[in-house]
């Protein structure tokens, strides 16, 4: 017992260090914790889309949004071009004014221009300067968003020379007359939202114009975009503007005069518009499909369409009409395939365009809380929730190992409740109604660590377990009976408990007197064979061995395995036992006259047993150094009181009225009398079972 409990306690400890150096591990390796989870929520992002899980019930990509894109290939086609005559990059701010004055004849809902417009054509601004051409065509209309470009983000400060900062104010012109009205309750969040610097814009916004930020947030470790940013801050020497992205932008634009964009709770709110933030201040897009999910027009088709006043163009080598463009978002953006596309969940190679087309749609249509067939913006589950959501499934995983029956069902049953987890956070994240995003590395990391730790636990119990099934039972069972048990070990109940059996006391009778007439040697001898045969037809019948007492062995059925026969089983081995050590008898008179042993020639051996049927207490029984598991009980006493009876009366087999109320088809029995238990007035009928008749 005592080695018992520091084997135990050394388990205990073990355990815990085991879980302490896997926390280490995942301190240490957090890094990777962190790609994993990048590389699961890609894996989930690419299942929720148009043609992935549920798309069913999403919102497809909208066909209000065109693109008109300038890249490598459009820009040399433009230079080969005699008509166009756009040999120089970049194309001068007069031809984009023309172009701009171009798209809004065909009465587009807006017009996003992503070109970058960072620096001055014309020194001179004069109303015949491309600048000031470019401005007074933006003046003339209010659906134009510009884009700029922000850098020097708040929360990298620390390591920028604060001289390079400084000189960044000296620039005098600013991307907006006035900031946006903004409410955020988020302090971490202003700060990652909040920059310092902003590329140099010549005075080409008007009152019109709404300026809107570029940038694209990547992975900081891999060139991965997952998240866009609605919300900008820059500060400027002592002056602070909201600004908003392409995207947000485009949303305000389309839906007119707000008062206050409010971003409560990680909500940014605008209207009946809603769209969910991290403490970044980032939105985890919904991707619609692949690469060429928005019609991408080149640039240079169009324009040859405006210098022939045309009315259609060509794309593809089909003409559409210029019409195509009425109430539509409008993207011109500038794309160099070698620089500006992007690895995203569900296209290695995206161009800028998409994606800002993608989360221009996410805006518009995904955040409006009216529409019924919408994505939800993705909401990471809180850390509190998540932190008692793993523990729930640990403790399912532990639960479930430590009821498992057998090793295999343990091993199944917890990897089942690991891809429970999985398959969760894959419903909930693709299915619009939640569109919830649950933490999976960590997580799955606990739960792979606590099925490894309650499964070598549960290996070890049961290799315990088996071992002491073994020592027990391993010589009181037969092959048979312990092989049963060994395979379903969880059957066997190792406390001590009240069993209903049938017991049986076999009790070796002799003539023999050992000091007189055979050797101390040979009677041994005589006694194991006789003993070989009862416990072969003991364990013939499924019985057990409880202990062997002298010429006496006291044998029980219905444990450790039960069936409904057991007193049935039990009285055919006492007859066959009877017959058989009859026959054992005969043989040895028979050798004894052989060996012309003429004072041992009339030798016999007889067996009396008792059978009773009750219940009885089935334990480890003894000192802490010395025990047995044995039966104890009233069961007990009164087979071994009916022992003495069969020896002083010369009965063979004598059993109590319970034996035979327990059989389907009771034997050819007599009735032997009564006998009193003690401190008892109740009386218990025997009955003699006849011989060679059952």
């Amino acid at each position: 017992m005592v080695f018992d409990k520091k084997i135990n306690k050394l388990k205990v400890i073990v355990t815990a260090v085991l879980i302490v150096l896997a926390a280490l591990f995942a301190y240490v390796f957090s890094e990777v914790f962190d790609y994993a989870e990048e590389q699961l929520t890609d894996f989930r992002s690419s299942l929720s889309t148009d043609k992935g899980l549920f798309s069913e019930k999403f919102a497809e990509a909208s066909d209000n949004i065109i693109i008109v894109s300038v890249n490598d290939l459009t820009r040399y086609s433009a230079a080969r071009s005699t008509e166009l005559n756009l040999i120089h990059w970049p194309w001068s701010r007069a031809v984009w004014a023309e172009f701009i004055d171009f798209m809004e004849k065909q009465e587009p809902q807006m017009v996003i221009i992503d070109i970058n417009f960072s620096n001055y054509e014309d020194i001179a601004l004069n109303r015949y300067s491309p600048d000031m051409i470019l401005s007074k065509t933006l003046s003339n209309y209010d659906n134009i968003i510009l884009a700029t470009a922000l850098r020097t983000p708040y929360v990298s400060t620390n390591n920028v020379v604060p001289a390079s900062i400084l000189d960044n104010f000296d620039n005098p012109f600013q991307p907006v007359k006035e900031s946006l009205p903004v409410y955020i309750d988020n302090q971490e969040m202003i700060n990652r939202i909040s920059y310092f610097s902003h590329t140099p814009i010549p005075d080409i916004y008007t009152q019109n114009t709404t300026m809107a930020v570029t940038n694209l947030p990547l992975s900081k470790k891999t060139d991965n975009i997952r998240y866009s940013q609605p919300l900008y801050k820059l500060i400027k020497g002592n002056r602070e503007y909201y600004i908003p992205s392409l995207g947000l932008a485009a949303l305000l634009k389309y839906t007119g005069t707000i008062d206050e964009i409010i971003v409560k709770n990680n909500v940014l709110k605008i209207g009946s518009h809603r769209i969910q933030l991290n403490d970044n201040g980032q939105a985890l897009i919904n991707w619609h499909g692949h690469n060429g999910t928005y019609l991408d027009i080149p640039i240079n088709s169009l324009m040859l369409s405006m210098v022939r006043d045309e009315n259609s163009f060509t794309y593809s080598g089909e003409r559409y009409p210029l019409s195509m463009f009425k109430d539509k978002i409008v993207l011109i953006t500038q794309t160099q395939m070698s620089t500006e596309t992007h690895d995203t969940p569900v296209d290695k190679e995206m161009t800028d365009a998409e994606i800002k087309a993608t989360i221009i749609d996410n805006y518009i249509n995904d955040s409006n809380i009216k529409k019924i067939y919408k994505r939800k913006f993705a909401k990471h589950l809180s850390m509190p929730k998540t932190i008692v959501l793993t523990c729930a499934f640990c403790a399912a995983i532990i639960f479930a190992i430590i009821i498992s029956t057998n090793l295999l069902l343990a091993l199944t049953n917890g990897l089942f409740i690991i891809m429970i987890y999985c398959g969760l956070s894959i419903l909930i994240f693709c299915h619009p109604r939640f569109h919830i995003l649950l933490y999976m590395a960590v997580p799955l990391y606990c739960m792979g660590v606590t099925f490894v730790l309650s499964y070598v636990l549960k290996v070890h119990h049961e290799y315990k377990k088996r071992k002491r099934i073994e020592k027990i039972f391993g010589n009181l069972v037969s092959e048979q009976v312990l092989k049963q048990i060994m395979n379903k070990p969880h059957r066997l109940n190792m406390k001590s408990s009240l069993q209903k059996v049938t017991v049986m006391s076999c009790d070796i009778y002799n003539n023999i007197q050992v000091s007189d007439t055979i050797s101390p040697e040979n009677y041994v001898n005589i006694i194991n064979n006789a003993f070989d045969i009862i416990e072969r037809i003991i364990f013939k019948y499924n019985g057990t061995i409880n202990r062997f007492v002298g010429n006496s062995v006291l044998v029980y059925w219905g444990y450790p395995i039960h069936s409904r026969k057991d007193t049935e089983n039990a009285l055919k081995a006492a007859i066959e036992i009877e017959e058989e050590i009859k026959k054992f008898s005969s043989e040895l008179r028979e050798k004894m006259d052989e060996e012309d042993d003429k004072q041992n020639s009339e030798l016999y051996l007889k067996v009396k047993m008792a059978i009773n049927t009750g219940n009885a207490i089935i334990g480890q029984i003894g000192s802490k150094s010395q025990s047995e598991y044995t039966l104890l009980g009233e069961t007990v006493d009164i087979v071994e009181r009916i022992e003495t009876i069969c020896t002083e009366f010369d009965k063979n087999i004598i059993v109590t009225e319970f034996v035979l109320e327990n059989l389907d088809v009771p034997p050819a029995a007599d009735y032997a009398g009564m006998i009193r238990l003690k401190n008892c007035d109740e009386k218990i009928k025997l009955y003699e079972i006849r011989k060679n008749e059952q």
